[in-house]
Formats: structure tokens, C-alpha cells, sequence
């Protein structure tokens, strides 16, 4: 500046009288920039001419400026977290990352820490010394890398307290924490190890097991702290007690069995390494059973479910052994039971036993009665344990979804739709499962005459309005036979709540049921008056006089005794030589046989016009009309 005007690119020039007389001034912006400097050319003028600068003859000199600081300024701390993570027993640089001082007056080398308490987990150092704790050290120090923190091994976080300061204003006082991070060895695999049934040796590599430390050794040894007690451990056709993680990842270990007779082993085991251990490790080793299972199986609840080879199948474990597969059942279901038909009947068991034949010949039930109250599925299993000659058994499950029924398939799931056929050769019984029919069929006697079908009252209530307790029974003379449905294959448990839509359902099957009980009781009650009101007339004579040899024709006609007979309603046996009747209308009369003692009677069944068969069932149904003896009489 010339007094007033500064001295710009547009007004460059000034003379020395100037100078002389008032001289320059330099003002400073008050920035932190230490120097300054300006460039200028000198050389004679005459007065009265022009101020250019000539092209020659002068002299271009550098004027430079040294400003002096002024310290007016505090440090301040740049680093938000005061903190630095170790690992245990390690030394770790403290850069300008973890502690940061800028003073805008003043140089790094002129910001300088104090540390007033010492951290009781290590000490700093400089790089050039590790060895010797340091009390002091600079900004600059930091951000060449030369402070150093040496942990001396103590698994425990500490912190150190520190003051920083530039010499003219009051020092800054903060806390740095050390956190020690600790050497420790992480198990990053430990899987079951699976022996395939009917095999003894499975080599273990790091698929199984293996492990990882974050110390300076990676060496980690594996010893076994409990002894294997169905089998032992080798290395290279060598039985050890030790192995390290180099084995496991090169695959030299195995695990050899030599006690078949056990289904599972543990391998019990401790890791160390130089820095740091761990114990208390487990590997299970369970033999996989050589088993086939569905593994979505889905049945519907109150609804028996019959087990076929697609849900277990053990044919190749069969094969192998040459034997029949056992199952033993350790954990049953928890809303269910396993049931199975007994010998060759239709009568059903608890079981806990059962082989592979049995399912094959579809003799296992599986009965869920589970409270499915506000939810549409519950998972159940049941665990077994599987057997066969020469092999270890094996653990195994079979786990199933349990579903509402089918609304529609429990409506058609009424008692007419248990069909009872009984022929010459064959006993067929038709239940209604999940999937299809299951009919099962046993040889039974030829008989001429068929015994009553009794049906006693159920005990207790189940959901198709059944009681539980006993169970219908055929009863036939020549050839006693019992069919038994399972009494739980449609019961649920005694106590739980029914569901609203099973409530329904129950009440589309009672209120036909109660129709045709109160049909029944009409129809009984009418006959019984009608039977009273001709106890008084004169009865007819069955049997008259002359042998008439000549068929009558035909026409229903009522015949009875001077006494009232007691009678049974029955269904008849097969003829030979009697065409089959249709179960759904009452059947045409047809003349009998010819008779020297009695005249031919019609053949009538006025009981087959309320029964109401299965459609399915009608075509082995048939009737047969055998031959009157002695004092038997047609009703």
C-alpha cells in the first residue's frame, strides 16, 4: 500500500520519492502462512514521460516477507473414539487413526502428550526401543508410526489417561481405552458323523470337525480326554489318542467300530494351542439307518392311516442281511398311537415291534387324534430303532404333518358305510382310510347257515356317535369268526375338544341315525299290536291235507302259527342255484322247492328295505333261500 491506495496489477507503479517521502506498507491476512514475497522491476524516468516499462536497461529484483506466528490458537482433538483393540499378548502401532491433535499455530512437533497414568495392562514404547516404557512423545511421533503399545498377555481391557498440549495454552486431559481382544480357538465345524448301517470304518475330515484360532500359532492339536467305547481312532492304520487339524483336513483320520451291537459313540476331546485351549468338545457318532422314509408325510387327524413300503422301506437293508428288518419303537407319538392288526384277523394292538414285512403286508396303522383348535397342521413323529442280523441297529424317525380331514370324505364316512360281506370262501372287510379302501380277507369255513350279527352298545362316545368298549362281532356257528373294526381308527381322545366343522359333521351323521332308530321303533310297535290282535283269531292251518305238487303262483302270502313264534331276522348264505337280488329294493318272491310235507312258500326279505349298502358292495352281496326243515316257518 502507498499511504492509502494499494498497489495493484492495474496501478503497479510507485517512484523512490515516494518511497523517501512515505514509503510502503505490507498487510498481512492474518493467515497461518509464515512467508510472503512480491517481484519488481526498477529503472530511470524522466519527468514528463511516459511510466512504461522499457524494454532494456533495468533491474528486476524478489522482495521476500517473513511473518512471525502468533500462538493465539488451542489444540484441538480431532479423534472421535479414543480407543484401541489388541489382541491378547500382541503390540499394536498408535497411529493418527486412534489419536489425532491439530493446532493451527502450532507445528505437530510442538503438540506434545504426557501420559499422568500408565495403563496396567501393557505400556507404550517407541518403535526404535520397544522394550522401554516412554512417558512422553509428540503429535509428529504419532504420525511417523512411532508409538507403539506392548500388551503384556492379561486378558483384561484397561485404559491410560493422558493430557496434550502446545506449550501456551491449557493442556487437554482425555482417557484412552485399550480393549485386549482374547486368543481364543473357534470351532467353525462339528457335524454328527454318520456311519452307514452295515459299515464299520468312516473316515472324519474338516467337513466334520475343524477349528481356527486367531492366535499367532496356528498349530492346534486335538487330544481325545474320554475314551471311545464302542470303537477308536486312526491315523494311517495307527490307533492314536491325539491328531491335529492337519489330519483332519488331509483326511488321514478315521473312526473304526468294533462293537456292533451299539447304535451310537461319542468322541469326547480337548484343543490346545501354544497361546490359548479348549475343552469340553463333543463329536456324536450315530450309525445311519439304512432306511427309505417319506419325508412329507401328511395324514389326515381322527383319520387311520395305514404305513406302506413308500413310507418305510427297508428293502435294501433286507437284501444286504438277508433277513426281515426289525423296528422297535422307543418314542411313540405324542397325539397318536401305532396300532397293528393282529395274526390274520381285523382286530387291532398297540404295538411297539413290528418288521419290515409287516408293512409291506400293510398290517400298521397309524391313528392321530390331535386338537387341531386354531391351526390347520401339527408336526408329530415317532422315533424306532431298526434291526437286522449282523449289522448295528440304527436310530430312525418318521416324522408326518397331521390336517384337518376331508369335509366331504367325512361326510361319507357314516356306519353305512362299513360294509360287512360274507361269502363261502371269504371274509371282506371295507374301511375307509386316508387314501383308498383297505379290505382285508381271511379263509374261513364254508357253511351252509349264517349266525347272527350282533352288534353291542360302545361304551364310551367317539366322534362318529359310536361307544367305545367293545366292538361288532360276527358270530357264525359252523365257523366262528370275529370281525373287529378298530375300535381308535376314527376315535379321538377321550377329553379333547372338537373342532366346530368336526361338531357339524357329527350332526349331518346323528340326525339320519335318530330317523331311522325312531323308524324302527314305529315299525316294532306297530307289528307287536298287530301280532296281539290275531292272538285271538283262529289260526290257519299251516299244513293241509292233501299233497299238492303243482307250484302256486306266485304272490306274498302270510303264514304263521297257532303260536307266535320267536324269530331272528337274518341275512342268508350263497345258493347255487339262486340268481343274485338287488340289496337296495325288495327282492320279487320266488316259488320254493317242491315239499312232501309243506307247500311251497314265496321268499320274501322285507328287512333289505332299509338297509342302505354301499353301491360298491351290493355286487358281492347276494341271497339265498335254503331249505325249510322240521317246524321252521317262513316270516
Amino acid at each position: 500500500m502507498i499511504g492509502e491506495r494499494n498497489i495493484t496489477k492495474s496501478k503497479p507503479n510507485f517512484s523512490q520519492y515516494v518511497i523517501n517521502k512515505l514509503g510502503i506498507t505490507y498487510l498481512h491476512y492474518d493467515s497461518e502462512s509464515l512467508a510472503d514475497n512480491f517481484t519488481f522491476a526498477v529503472w530511470p524516468n524522466q519527468k514528463n514521460k511516459s511510466t512504461t516499462k522499457p524494454e532494456a536497461d533495468f533491474l528486476e529484483e524478489m522482495f521476500n516477507i517473513t511473518v512471525t506466528p502468533i500462538n493465539d490458537q488451542a489444540p484441538e482433538l480431532k479423534t472421535k473414539g479414543l480407543r484401541l483393540k489388541v489382541l491378547q499378548g500382541n503390540r499394536l502401532v498408535l497411529g493418527p487413526e486412534n489419536l489425532k491433535v491439530e493446532d493451527p499455530d502450532s507445528p505437530p512437533e510442538e503438540v506434545r502428550y504426557m501420559i499422568i497414568r500408565n495403563p496396567n495392562n501393557g505400556f507404550l514404547a517407541m518403535g526404535h526401543r520397544p522394550h522401554i516404557p516412554v512417558h512422553h512423545f509428540t503429535q509428529a511421533d504419532i504420525d511417523n508410526s512411532q508409538v507403539w503399545f506392548i500388551q503384556d498377555g492379561s486378558p483384561f481391557s484397561r485404559v491410560f489417561y493422558f493430557s496434550v498440549t502446545d506449550g501456551q495454552h491449557r493442556p487437554l486431559y482425555k482417557l484412552f481405552h485399550l480393549d485386549v481382544i482374547p486368543i481364543s480357538i473357534t470351532l467353525v465345524n462339528l457335524t454328527d458323523l454318520l456311519l452307514p448301517q452295515g459299515q464299520t470304518t468312516i473316515p472324519i475330515t474338516s467337513a466334520y470337525l475343524s477349528a481356527v484360532t486367531n492366535g499367532r500359532s496356528p498349530q492346534i492339536t486335538y487330544k481325545i480326554t474320554w475314551p471311545l467305547q464302542h470303537g477308536y481312532l486312526l491315523v494311517e492304520n495307527q490307533v492314536v489318542i491325539s491328531f491335529g487339524q492337519e489330519d483332519l483336513n488331509s483326511g488321514k483320520l478315521s473312526y473304526h467300530m468294533t462293537n456292533l451291537t451299539a447304535s451310537e459313540d461319542q468322541l469326547r476331546f480337548s484343543l490346545f494351542t501354544s497361546e490359548s485351549n479348549l475343552t469340553g468338545e463333543t463329536l456324536c457318532i450315530r450309525v445311519q439307518p439304512l432306511l427309505q422314509v417319506m419325508s412329507n408325510l401328511t395324514i389326515a387327524n381322527r383319520v387311520a392311516h395305514q404305513l406302506r413300503r413308500k413310507d418305510l422301506d427297508a428293502t435294501e437293508l433286507a437284501n444286504r442281511t438277508n433277513s426281515d428288518p426289525k423296528f422297535e419303537v422307543t418314542e411313540p407319538p405324542v397325539h397318536g398311537r401305532l396300532v397293528r392288526r393282529v395274526a390274520r384277523g381285523t382286530a387291532m394292538e398297540d404295538t411297539t415291534l413290528f418288521t419290515q414285512k409287516d408293512v409291506d403286508q400293510g398290517l400298521l396303522m397309524l391313528e392321530p387324534h390331535a386338537n387341531l383348535t386354531g391351526t390347520d397342521r401339527l408336526n408329530d413323529s415317532f422315533t424306532f430303532l431298526l434291526r437286522a442280523a449282523h449289522v448295528q441297529p440304527a436310530t430312525g424317525c418318521l416324522p408326518f404333518t397331521k390336517v384337518p380331514p376331508d369335509p366331504f370324505l367325512l361326510q361319507t364316512f357314516t356306519p353305512d358305510v362299513f360294509s360287512l360281506v360274507v361269502t363261502a370262501d371269504n371274509l371282506v372287510t371295507s374301511g375307509l382310510s386316508q387314501e383308498k379302501l383297505v379290505v382285508s380277507s381271511g379263509p374261513t369255513a364254508q357253511t351252509g347257515t349264517l349266525g347272527k350279527l350282533t352288534q353291542t352298545r360302545w361304551k364310551e362316545a367317539d366322534p362318529w356317535g359310536r361307544h367305545s368298549g367293545e366292538e361288532p362281532t360276527l358270530d357264525v356257528k359252523a365257523s366262528p369268526t370275529r370281525v373287529i373294526w378298530p375300535p381308535d381308527a376314527t376315535k379321538a381322545s377321550p377329553g379333547a375338544p372338537t373342532q366346530p366343522r368336526e361338531g357339524s359333521l357329527l350332526l349331518i351323521i346323528i340326525i339320519p341315525l335318530a330317523v331311522v332308530v325312531f323308524l324302527l321303533i314305529v315299525t316294532a310297535v306297530a307289528l307287536c299290536v298287530w301280532l296281539l290282535g290275531q292272538k285271538t283269531e283262529k289260526a290257519k292251518p299251516l299244513i293241509k291235507p292233501q299233497i299238492n305238487l303243482e307250484p302256486t303262483p306266485p304272490g306274498p302270502r302270510p303264514e304263521r302259527s297257532i303260536a307266535v313264534p320267536t324269530v331272528t331276522v337274518t341275512a342268508l348264505l350263497k345258493s347255487s342255484n339262486s340268481p343274485p337280488v338287488s340289496l337296495f329294493r325288495a327282492p320279487q318272491c320266488e316259488h320254493m322247492q317242491k315239499s312232501p310235507v309243506i307247500e311251497p312258500v314265496e321268499k320274501c326279505a322285507p328287512w333289505e328295505t332299509w338297509v342302505n349298502l354301499d353301491p360298491d358292495m351290493v355286487k358281492l352281496c347276494q341271497q339265498t333261500n335254503p331249505t325249510l326243515k322240521h317246524n321252521q316257518y317262513w316270516v
